[in-house]
């Protein structure tokens, strides 16, 4: 622990004492005139006060002995909105385009050696209370299908709602097949799916689930 701590520390005090360029735009955008990427990507590139986030992700992997991955999860949370600039293309299986490079500061590199522990700590809390939302939420959705399969009918594109409906799709059947028709308006007949109950009793029942 006390030597991954002397590297963070030493990792701190590197950094601390390089300075960075806070704002490159003031070059203008555009592709550099040698290399498929912008005049900001290699601009931040040539700063000796930023790393690319694989950069970064190599530097506290050294350090801390985590995996890759793990890494650069940690970094990411840590900086969020991270510096990035165009350079390189995508695969057409990737949709094509220009790629993405992310740049750590010296300030952000400091910031996340100074308190990695706390970063570490904040994301597994962060991944667990995300865990534990998904499976309440899916607790929650099997709840109201076993209620509704046992107290409801289920409706497919009727044009009038049931008395006591719980709405589930609402669509219109246009040219290139049926589309959700929610926040639209076109003078075009439109289609409810759902659940109906047969009282206002069990309805409210299904509403109050929690």
């Amino acid at each position: 622990m006390n030597v991954t701590k002397n590297k963070l520390d030493a990792i701190c005090a590197k950094y601390g004492d390089i300075d960075h360029n806070d704002d490159n735009y003031s070059i203008g955008g555009g592709l550099d005139g040698s290399k498929f990427a912008s005049r900001r990507h290699e601009d931040a590139k040539g700063d000796r006060g930023k790393l690319t986030i694989g950069e970064a992700t190599q530097l506290f992997k050294k350090a801390t002995g985590l995996e890759i991955d793990t890494v650069r999860e940690v970094i990411r949370y840590a900086v969020p909105n991270m510096e990035w600039h165009h350079a390189g293309k995508l695969p057409k299986s990737y949709g094509g385009g220009m790629k993405k490079t992310y740049f750590l500061n010296a300030t952000e590199i400091c910031i996340v050696a100074k308190n990695w522990d706390d970063h570490v700590q904040k994301l597994q809390i962060s991944v667990a209370t995300a865990t534990e939302a998904a499976a309440n939420k899916k607790s929650f959705e099997d709840r109201k299908l076993e209620f509704l399969r046992n107290n409801a009918k289920c409706v497919q594109r009727v044009q009038k709602q049931p008395d006591f409906f719980y709405k589930t799709a609402q669509e219109m059947d246009g040219k290139f097949g049926w589309f959700d028709s929610t926040h639209k308006s076109y003078k075009m007949p439109e289609y409810y799916s759902g659940w109906e109950f047969e009282t206002l009793e069990k309805y409210n029942e299904f509403v109050g689930i929690k």
